[in-house]
Parts: structure tokens; sequence; C-alpha cells
């Protein structure tokens, strides 16, 4: 149980840095890719966490963040799962709001993830989408939305929290601030 939030919330800062635009990026390679996903799909663990946890206001528990997504062209089986270029179609991508844990839960359930590098070889975007979403859509996830919702979460510190009884769900709604 995360009792103190703030050694996450260092985590969160640690893991931008690793995927914030630099002047000059490192060159590609294997361990460079694998080690920026493996800190983003921690990132969104600890996002999810800290809004589990109450340890974070309502503000940021309740965000919706700016993705794109890509329609499915054929059925996604573990044998074809890494052709996103002929599973999606790309010319259909289009722009969506989703809620910030439906996002994490892609990176967190993720059956497929890319990262990818722009022309200024800093990371742009990661490819992601979890094995519930794969024969619907993948999702394309700016790293400025990542590194945004990342750095909101880790400076996030709720002042009060309201806790009022549901009995339909027979526990509390927790509110933040």
């Amino acid at each position: 149980m995360a009792i103190e939030s703030l050694y996450w919330k260092e985590e969160l800062a640690r893991i931008i840095k690793t995927i914030r635009p630099v002047t000059k990026p490192k060159r590609w390679s294997e361990r460079a890719v694998c080690t920026a996903e493996r800190d983003v799909m921690i990132g969104f663990f600890i996002v999810r966490r800290m809004i589990e946890l109450h340890k974070v206001s309502s503000r940021v528990a309740n965000l919706q963040l700016d993705l794109y997504s890509a329609p499915v062209t054929k059925n996604v089986t573990k044998i074809n799962r890494f052709s996103v270029d002929k599973n999606y179609d790309w010319k259909a991508e289009k722009s969506e709001r989703k809620p910030v844990l439906y996002v994490c839960n892609q990176f967190i359930h993720a059956y497929v993830s890319f990262v990818e590098r722009g022309p200024d070889r800093n990371w742009s975007n990661v490819l992601i989408v979890s094995d519930y979403d794969r024969n619907n859509v993948i999702w394309r996830v700016p790293c400025v939305t990542i590194i945004n919702l990342f750095d909101q979460t880790s400076n996030d510190w709720p002042s009060s929290g309201r806790f009022v009884f549901d009995a339909k769900q027979n526990d509390y709604k927790v509110t933040t601030d």
C-alpha cells in the first residue's frame, strides 16, 4: 500500500526526464526503446495507483486525455499483432478524448505497444492497444500528452478529501481537492 505518495511521484518525475524531448537525443538502440516502453508503462501504473489511493486531486482523476484512434482492418492475433501498419487503418485515424483511467488500462493491459521517434529522434508517440480493444482500434498517444499527465500527477497534492457513503456500492465515494 502506498502510504506516502512522494516516492511514487518522484519516480514519475524521473520517467518524465527519460521521455522529454532533448536537443541531442541518443542514437536509437533496442535498449533505449525497451527502457522508454517500460518506463511509460510503469508511469501509467503509478498514475492509476495514485488515483485509486486518492493521492491526487479529483482534477487529475477526472482528466480527459487527447489521443488518436485508428480502426482495425483485420483480426489481430498473437501471430500478426506487431503488423500495426497492416492491422489498422491509419488513414481513418481520428482524434478522441478518453478518461485517464481508460488510457492507464490500455497501457497496463497492453497487447501491442510501440514507442515511436519523430524526425528529430525524440520520442514522439506511443502506439498502444489492450487485449480488450485489439480488434476495435489502436491508440496513438503523443508523448507530450504522456509527459503532461505524468507532470500533473507528480505535482498534484490534495489538501482535503470528502467521503460520502454510497449505499448502492456499499462503500464511500471519495472526492479530493
